[in-house]
C-alpha cells in the first residue's frame, strides 16, 4: 500500500516537472470592505485533476500549495451564499512564474438589514411608550400602526398635548390648548379629540398633527350614532341616556331610505322607569302632564328621565353592534340573545348568549373589544384588579379562550394585531403612566 502511494506521488510530481508547474495562493476578498472572505468554497480544475478547498479565516484557501501542470486547462471557480459566483480561465493567469498568488474579488449579492425585533411570549407585557415628563391620558392606534397619545404633565386635562409616535420615536406634537377628556374613533376609523366645549378630528398628514374644529352639538348627534357602514347601508342608533331602550337603522346610501333593524329594551328597567310616576308628588305629575301635552311625549316618560335616572338603580342597556366580514351582528344583552344580520341589515339567524351572567363572579365589564385587523371579538372582565379578555366564538355565542393581563387595574384597553394595549401606572409608585403591550393567545 505504502509503494503505491509513493508511486502515485512519483508519477504525479513527475509529470508536474514535465509540463512545468505553477504554485497558487488563492485570495478571497470582498469587493466592497476588501475584508477577507471565509467559508468560500474554491474549485480549482486543472484538466483531470479537481481541487475543492474551503478558505480560512484570512481568506485564504486551506492548503497552503497548489500544483498546476497544465496551463491550458486550468480554471478556478468561487462560491458563496452572499456572494456572486467567480470564474477564472487560462488566460487570466501568468504560467510563466513559479508561484502566483490570486486574489479574487467577488461581489456581494444584495442584502437588506433590518433593526432587531424583540418578540415576548404571550402573558409578557412590554413598553411601547415611557416618559419622565408626561402621563398618557388615552390613546389610539392609527390604521398604519402609529399611536395617537393623549398626554398631560401632572395633572390629566391641564396643558394637554397630542403625541405622534410610531413605536421607536416621536413623529410631531402639538399641544391643546382646550382641556381635552378622551380620544374617539368613529365608524370611518377617524380619530377625534373630545374637549369640554369642542370636538376636533385628529389628521397626521407626512408626520405631523393638525387638528379640524368640529361643532360638538354636530359631532354627538350625526357622527356618534353611526355604528357602521357595509357598501351600500350605514347602520346608526338613536340611543338616548336618559331612556332605557333604542333602536338600530339602517339607511340606504343609493335611495336615503333607512328601515328598523331590531329593537332593544330592557324590559325591567322600563317598567321600573316608568313605575316612578307613581311615587313623585302632585305637583310634579301635572308638571309632566303639561309636559305631555306640549310635547305629545309621556308623562310617564317625563317623570322617569329627570328622576329615575338620577337613581343607583338605572342602567342603560348594554346592545353593542359589530360589522365583522359581511355580516353585522348586535348582542341584545337584555334578551340574552346574539342576532346576526346580513350585509343589507336582514336578519339571517340568533344565537342565546350567557357569559354576561353571574358578574360577581366572573366580573363581567359590559364591554366588548373588537380587533378590527383581525374581526375578533373579546369580551372584558375585570376580578380583583385582574383584567381578562375572553375571545367570542360568534358562531356559538360562547368564550373559547381567556387571557389575563399581567398588571392589575390596567386603563383604555385596545387590541390591535393580535395585542392589547393599555395604560398602565404601577400602585403607590412615582412612575407616570406609561403605555404598554402584550400578545394575546392564538
Amino acid at each position: 500500500m505504502r509503494c503505491s502511494v509513493f508511486l502515485f506521488l512519483f508519477v504525479f510530481l513527475h509529470g508536474a516537472t514535465s509540463f512545468g508547474q505553477t504554485i497558487f495562493r488563492v485570495h478571497c476578498l470582498d469587493k466592497n470592505s476588501l475584508q477577507p472572505i471565509p467559508n468560500a468554497e474554491v474549485e480549482i480544475n486543472n484538466g483531470d485533476t479537481l481541487f475543492k478547498l474551503i478558505t480560512n479565516v484570512n481568506g485564504y484557501v486551506l492548503s497552503s500549495e497548489i500544483f498546476v501542470y497544465d496551463k491550458y486547462r486550468t480554471l478556478i471557480s468561487v462560491q458563496h451564499p452572499l456572494y456572486e459566483t467567480q470564474v477564472l480561465r487560462n488566460n487570466f493567469f501568468q504560467f510563466e512564474i513559479d508561484t502566483q498568488e490570486v486574489k479574487l474579488f467577488l461581489k456581494p449579492i444584495k442584502q437588506q438589514w433590518f433593526d432587531p425585533v424583540k418578540v415576548k411570549a404571550p402573558g409578557v407585557p412590554d413598553t411601547v411608550f415611557q416618559s419622565k415628563e408626561f402621563n398618557v391620558a388615552d390613546f389610539e392606534v392609527t390604521e398604519n400602526g402609529d399611536f395617537i397619545l393623549l398626554v398631560y404633565p401632572k395633572r390629566t386635562g391641564q396643558r394637554n398635548s397630542l403625541v405622534l409616535f410610531d413605536g421607536i420615536t416621536v413623529k410631531d406634537s402639538l399641544a391643546v390648548d382646550q382641556e381635552g377628556i378622551n380620544l374617539i374613533k368613529d365608524y370611518r376609523n377617524k380619530i377625534h379629540l373630545v374637549c369640554h366645549e369642542q370636538v376636533f378630528q385628529v389628521q397626521t398628514l407626512q408626520n405631523k398633527i393638525t387638528l379640524n374644529s368640529i361643532p360638538k352639538s354636530y359631532f354627538t348627534t350625526y357622527v356618534m350614532p353611526i355604528v357602521d357602514t357595509t357598501t351600500s347601508k350605514m347602520f346608526f342608533n338613536n340611543y338616548n341616556e336618559f331612556y332605557p331602550a333604542f333602536d338600530y337603522f339602517s339607511l340606504d346610501l343609493i335611495d336615503s331610505t333607512y328601515r328598523k333593524v331590531i329593537h332593544i329594551e330592557d324590559t325591567f328597567m322600563m317598567e321600573l322607569y316608568r313605575s316612578e310616576y307613581k311615587w313623585v308628588d302632585v305637583r310634579t305629575q301635572l308638571w309632566a302632564k303639561r309636559k305631555e301635552l306640549e310635547t305629545g311625549i309621556d308623562a310617564q316618560i317625563w317623570v322617569g328621565a329627570n328622576y329615575f335616572t338620577q337613581s343607583i338603580y338605572f342602567k342603560m342597556p348594554f346592545a353593542p353592534m359589530f360589522k365583522v366580514c359581511d355580516s353585522i351582528y348586535v348582542f341584545d344583552f337584555p334578551s340574552d340573545r346574539l342576532f346576526v344580520h346580513n350585509g343589507f341589515g336582514e336578519r339571517e339567524r340568533s344565537l342565546a348568549i350567557h357569559f354576561h351572567y353571574k358578574k360577581d363572579k366572573t366580573g363581567w365589564k359590559r364591554n366588548i373589544l373588537m380587533d378590527q385587523s383581525t374581526g375578533v371579538l373579546y369580551a372584558v372582565f375585570e376580578k380583583d384588579g385582574i383584567t381578562s379578555l375572553g375571545q367570542i366564538d360568534l358562531q356559538k355565542g360562547t368564550i373559547t379562550t381567556f387571557h389575563k393581563i399581567y398588571h392589575k387595574y390596567v386603563e383604555k384597553i385596545r387590541i390591535h394585531k393580535g395585542y392589547v394595549y393599555y395604560i398602565y401606572r404601577p400602585f403607590e409608585s412615582i412612575q407616570k403612566r406609561f403605555l404598554y403591550k402584550e400578545r394575546l393567545l392564538d
